[in-house]
C-alpha cells in the first residue's frame, strides 16, 4: 500500500514544480521590463557636468583646531530615543528641545535637572520628512519639510503649509531654515530638481539645482534671494540681523546674503573653504556659530 500510495502522490508534486517554475518565469518576464524602464527612465533625467574649477572646494594645509572643551561636562540628551534626527530647536523658556526624526515624527524632549530623566515623547508627526527647525517669537515652530515644503506647527500641534513652491518651481527637498527677528522666514530648497528619495543624484550630478529663499508672514509672499547654489542646506540669520548664512554641502562652504547696508541683496563668503560638508547652521552666542557636517 505503501509503494502504491507514493507512485499516485508523485504527479501532483511534479505538477506543483511546474506551476511554481511558470509563475517564477511570468514574474521575470513581467517584473523584468518595468524595473528595467523605471531606471532607464531615471536615468534619463540624470545629466552629469563637471564642477566648475573655480567652485571646487580647495584642500585644507593643516587639520582642524580640536577645540578640547567641545565635550566638557557635556551628556547625552534622548540617546536611544531619537531615530535619524536632524535639525534642532531649543525653546529655553520651557526647557523643550524639538527635533525631526526619519520617521516623520517631530520629538518634544523635555529637559529636566538630570539630563538622563529627560522625557522624550512623539510630539507631532508632519507625515513627510521634518529637516530644518526655528521657533518663531510666539514659540510656534517652523518646519521646513524635505517632503510636504515650508511648515508652520502650533503649540497645540496643528500642522499648517505655508508654502511649497516658488514661481511654479514645486520645493522638491525643503533643507534649512531660521527666522529673523522682524518674523521674516529664511529657508532653503536643496534641489528643485530631485527629490529625499533621490537627493544623491543632485550631489552626484554636479549641477546647482538650489534656492535661497525668504517667506513674508503678513503678506504669504515667497522671495527667491538666491538661485544655482550647490545642495543648499542650513540657514542661520546673524544676531545683528544685518546678513543670513546658508550652507551649501557639496562645495564645502557657507556665504552670506546681506540683509541691510550698502551690500544689501548681495552674497559674500562666511566660511569658504570648510574641512566638510556643512548641513545645520546655528549660532550660538560671542560671534560664533557651529555647523554641524554631513558625514
Amino acid at each position: 500500500m505503501s509503494e502504491s500510495s507514493a507512485t499516485i502522490s508523485s504527479p501532483p508534486l511534479q505538477k506543483k514544480q511546474t506551476r511554481s517554475c511558470l509563475s517564477t518565469t511570468l514574474l521575470i518576464i513581467i517584473v523584468f521590463p518595468v524595473a528595467l524602464a523605471a531606471v532607464l527612465y531615471r536615468l534619463e533625467l540624470f545629466e552629469t557636468v563637471h564642477f566648475p574649477s573655480g567652485e571646487l572646494p580647495q584642500s585644507t594645509a593643516t587639520a582642524p583646531a580640536v577645540n578640547p572643551h567641545m565635550r566638557v561636562g557635556s551628556e547625552f540628551v534622548a540617546e536611544g530615543k531619537v531615530h535619524g534626527p536632524e535639525d534642532l530647536a531649543y525653546d529655553k523658556r520651557r526647557r523643550l528641545i524639538y527635533t525631526g526624526c526619519e520617521d516623520g515624527w517631530i520629538k518634544r524632549v523635555t529637559v529636566n535637572k538630570s539630563v538622563a530623566d529627560s522625557v522624550v515623547e512623539n510630539w507631532v508627526s508632519t507625515g513627510g520628512r521634518p529637516l530644518g527647525i526655528a521657533l518663531e517669537k510666539s514659540g510656534e515652530l517652523i518646519v521646513a519639510d524635505g517632503v510636504l515644503g515650508l511648515l508652520r506647527v502650533t503649540q497645540k500641534g496643528k500642522v499648517e503649509i505655508l508654502a511649497g513652491e516658488h514661481d511654479g518651481l514645486k520645493f522638491n527637498l525643503t533643507d534649512g531654515v531660521d527666522v529673523g527677528e522682524d518674523g521674516t522666514i529664511y529657508f532653503t530648497d536643496a534641489s528643485y530638481k530631485y527629490n529625499l528619495k533621490d537627493f544623491y543624484f543632485d550631489i552626484m550630478e554636479g549641477e546647482p539645482h538650489g534656492r535661497f529663499m525668504s517667506y513674508n508672514p503678513a503678506t504669504k509672499k515667497v522671495t527667491l534671494l538666491a538661485r544655482n547654489l550647490y545642495f543648499a542646506n542650513g540657514v542661520a540669520v546673524a544676531p545683528d540681523q544685518k546678513f543670513v548664512v546658508y550652507c551649501e554641502t557639496v562645495m564645502n562652504r557657507c556665504r552670506k546674503y546681506y540683509l541691510q547696508g550698502p551690500k544689501k541683496g548681495r552674497i559674500g563668503e562666511f566660511s569658504p573653504n570648510l574641512p566638510g560638508m556643512p548641513d545645520n547652521i546655528h549660532y550660538v552666542g560671542q560671534g560664533q556659530y557651529y555647523i554641524g557636517m554631513a558625514t
